[in-house]
């Protein structure tokens, strides 16, 4: 029995140490590899170590350079820390800034409501923003301060980190804005003109108060939206409607870059008003269609009745003219009769019964005389004649006048002119010939004067069925056609005004085609009588 025993025991023992062994070869095992895992997380803790310190470098160079000035104030107020732009900002070194109030910076008039925000800060813990001014480098800056409690105390307890943000510039371009806001009003006030705005194309208008009086509060609620701008369109004159809608299209597909369209409205109280509107895309789609337009609408009544007062009066004043030159067409034809019929008849009686006198010997002399006074006399009647009411152009017509005119013009200015034109012309309408003769005559005038031509051409003929252009060209030295005009009374334009005033009384036009060193080309349109 006691054999067995030992026997047994030694089995249990040499079990227990297998056992033993076992557990510490595991032992040693786990041993490794919590080695191994603490090696990794070590390695790991250092890296991310290195990455933290790696970040507030940068923050730090941030916080250092950034381009807005950054404080930590205590709860008192006193500066703890400050960046360089915020010491630049104050003025002064940063050494000297920290642990000094920054209610000592702030303007005397803006310390209570420094005061104010270091209380508000103590008491919320959200961000509190103020707005004064600080003196630095002896002048007034406005500032804004923006001061959040920190999570981390500091050495003088809790932080307040503060960004501080110079105002100037958006002081001054606020203070500028306000002037151009005041310019604008100022002008839109001077002007009389109603302000919009509206979508495209939820057609969502909104006016001011002076468009409304422009076209007209309706009775009760007027509408809004969508909804005016259909009253404001149901308004419209519908003779102008169409005009006004092309135009509109046109700047809200793009095709115009700015909006303009006047146009006729009915009032509520049925009074018709004459109305401009102009209008600009404040934003556009990227196929540039207009989403967002801004307008004005101005009361042009006055300005179409003086203008249609000042085209009554400009058609007086043609039928005026036109008159004037008709007594004057009258007067020379009269003067011409007279010239012909009663002095030329007496200049041709008294040479007649002078030559059947028979003189004295001594008088002889003297009778040869007078007659070639008489002769001199009726020649210069003939003239004179045929300046105010050449024969030849009731006799023969106007083409024929024309080319004994360039006749007599060469032969007394040594200038060649040539003249083009069938021997017959269609019927012309108010039978103008005399006055186109000396209106020719008047351009001929003018190139003998001041073209310095070579030589001059007039053309007779026409393009249109309806319309005679007579064309008077030289080769001269040109010259930049004026305005023919009233208030251009130049020597030279003066002629082409008359010209141009005897045309338009028949119902035609004059073109002028001139520059320097190119020559100069008169046309005159004149309406034929079909016409």
């Amino acid at each position: 029995m006691t054999d067995r025993a030992h026997l047994d025991d030694g089995a249990h023992l040499r079990a227990e140490i297998a056992r033993l062994t076992a557990l510490l070869a595991d032992t040693d095992e786990h041993h490794h590899r919590l080695r191994d895992a603490l090696i990794i997380r070590n390695e790991t803790l250092e890296g991310h170590v290195q990455a933290l310190e790696a970040m507030l470098d940068w923050y730090a160079d941030l916080y250092e350079h950034a381009p807005i000035a950054y404080l930590a104030l205590d709860g008192n107020g006193v500066v703890r820390e400050v960046n360089l732009i915020g010491a630049s900002l104050l003025g002064i070194e940063r050494l000297r800034l920290i642990g000094r109030p920054l209610r000592l910076h702030v303007a005397l008039r803006e310390r209570r409501k420094f005061l104010d925000h270091m209380l508000r800060c103590r008491r919320q813990t959200e961000p509190v923003v103020t707005e004064l001014e600080i003196e630095a480098r002896g002048r007034s800056v406005p500032v804004q301060l923006i001061s959040r409690r920190s999570d981390v105390a500091g050495e003088a307890g809790t932080y307040f980190r503060t960004a501080v943000f110079d105002l100037t510039e958006r002081r001054r371009a606020d203070s500028a804005l306000r002037l151009e806001h005041e310019r604008l009003s100022l002008a839109v006030l001077a002007c009389g003109a109603g302000l919009y705005d509206y979508s495209w194309p939820a057609a969502a208008l909104t006016p001011s108060e002076r468009w409304w009086q422009l076209v007209g509060r309706p009775p009760g609620e007027p509408p809004q939206g969508a909804a005016l701008w259909q009253w404001f369109q149901a308004r419209i004159v519908p003779d102008d409607r169409a005009t006004r809608d092309d135009a509109h299209a046109r700047f809200i597909a793009g095709e115009t870059t700015a909006y303009a369209a006047e146009f006729r409205l009915m009032r509520h109280d049925r009074t018709t008003v004459w109305l401009r509107e102009l209008g600009r895309a404040a934003e556009r789609s990227p196929e540039g269609h207009a989403r967002h337009v801004v307008g004005v609408l101005m009361d042009i009544t006055a300005e179409k009745q003086r203008s249609e007062a000042a085209a009554h009066q400009t058609a007086l004043l043609r039928d005026l003219s036109a008159a004037l030159f008709r007594v004057e067409e009258n007067e020379r034809r009269e003067l011409a009769t007279l010239l012909h019929d009663v002095l030329g008849q007496q200049l041709v009686a008294a040479r007649l019964q002078l030559g059947a006198l028979r003189p004295a010997a001594g008088d002889a002399d003297t009778v040869r005389e007078v007659l070639a006074l008489l002769d001199d006399a009726h020649q210069a009647v003939r003239s004179v004649t045929f300046q105010l009411r050449p024969p030849i152009l009731q006799d023969l017509g106007l083409v024929a006048g024309l080319r004994w005119l360039a006749r007599e013009t060469s032969a007394q200015f040594k200038l060649p002119i040539a003249v083009i034109a069938e021997d017959t012309l269609p019927c012309l309408a108010g039978d103008p010939e005399y006055l186109l003769f000396r209106c020719v005559r008047e351009l001929l005038l003018n190139v003998v004067k001041h073209a310095e031509a070579t030589a001059a051409r007039v053309e007779v003929g026409g393009d249109e069925d309806d319309i005679l252009v007579i064309r008077v060209s030289d080769d001269g030295k040109g010259f930049d056609p004026p305005p023919l005009a009233a208030d251009h009374p130049e020597s030279r334009s003066f002629g082409l005004l008359s010209v141009r005033e005897r045309i338009m009384g028949l119902g035609g036009h004059v073109h002028i085609d001139s520059a320097p060193g190119q020559g100069t080309r008169v046309e005159l349109h004149v309406p034929l009588a079909d016409s």
